[in-house]
């Protein structure tokens, strides 16, 4: 019973986080001004919860202003709300790092929501685009990035198995490239691998060991009145399969929806909107009632 209901808080947090990863992937990508703008669970630019290629806008060699966003997810009256504070600092338009701290409401419900009722986590990443998007002047040479992410004091899960706090992360390549056609039709595509030993990007606690998992998505940029874009979104990712302390769960793979609107061309603000497909039956008699969770999303550049 106990190993249920820590699955179900696991899932819970795995589908908000998810949720809120694919609000992220909305970003505006009409222009290069409109690029990295908007940042995900973890704090660096991308969709929700995925990274993409671009990275916060800056000067040449120096530090631009930085970006702050604010997410929050409603994960249901068990798994409760998760809101993440995150902010940005761009460099040299090739490098990004920040800080995200993530938070959590209580849920209601008396004999499971206990299991997952903590204060949250600490999230730091790092990010650098090592080829940049048109290089030697070919037109579809995407951008391609590597970074990390590092998680700690994470309590999900293994707090409530073995009473203290996890440290988990990711290391991933990642590449993106916008594909348009005239002036009004558009799609971004971005995808790439990611090493962690982190499950549902540490809202689901810990993995049992390193896995290397895909992640990639597909955005549709339309301006409207060339002042505001409004970006359709679908992303998926690969989650590991087991969580650690919690061997009977299987956990699925994240499938989100969302739609971004953003001021065009330079996505100085966007706000986002989605729900994703996250989890439901992760094994018999354990039912995490999330996949219709409702996630939104802000963000704005100094």
């Amino acid at each position: 019973m106990k190993a249920a209901t820590m699955f179900k808080k696991t899932s819970a947090l795995s589908a908000g986080r998810t949720v809120l990863l694919a609000l992220s992937l909305m970003v505006p990508f009409f222009t290069g001004a409109a690029s990295g703008q908007a940042l995900n669970m973890d704090g660096q630019s991308g969709i929700f919860f995925q990274p993409w290629a671009e990275v916060v806008a800056a000067p040449h060699n120096k530090l631009g202003a930085p970006t702050v966003s604010f997410h929050i997810v409603d994960a249901g009256p068990v798994a409760g709300d998760y809101l993440n504070v995150g902010v940005e600092e761009g460099f040299g338009n090739w490098l990004e790092f920040g800080f995200t701290r993530n938070n959590h409401t209580d849920g209601g419900d008396p004999t499971i929501s206990p299991l997952f009722n903590f204060a949250g986590m600490n999230i730091f990443n790092v990010k650098a685009k090592i080829i940049p998007g048109g290089a030697h002047k070919l037109k579809y040479v995407p951008a391609v990035s590597v970074g990390g992410v590092l998680r700690t004091n994470d309590p999900f899960v293994v707090q409530s198995v073995q009473q203290k706090n996890a440290t988990n992360g990711d290391v991933y390549g990642v590449a993106s490239e916008l594909f348009a056609f005239g002036k009004k039709v558009a799609f971004l595509a971005t995808g790439g691998v990611r090493g962690t030993n982190a499950q549902k990007y540490g809202y689901g606690g810990n993995t049992v060991d390193w896995e290397a998992r895909a992640f990639g998505g597909l955005a549709f940029p339309i301006p409207i009145k060339n002042a505001i874009l409004v970006s359709p979104t679908i992303e998926i990712d690969q989650e590991p399969r087991y969580i650690k302390y919690v061997p009977t769960a299987h956990m699925p793979t994240d499938l989100i929806y969302a739609v971004r609107v953003s001021r065009y061309p330079d996505s100085k603000w966007s706000f986002d909107i989605g729900t994703g497909h996250v989890g439901a039956n992760l094994a018999p008699g354990i039912n995490i009632k999330v996949n219709n969770a409702i996630a939104f999303a802000s963000d704005f550049r100094f």
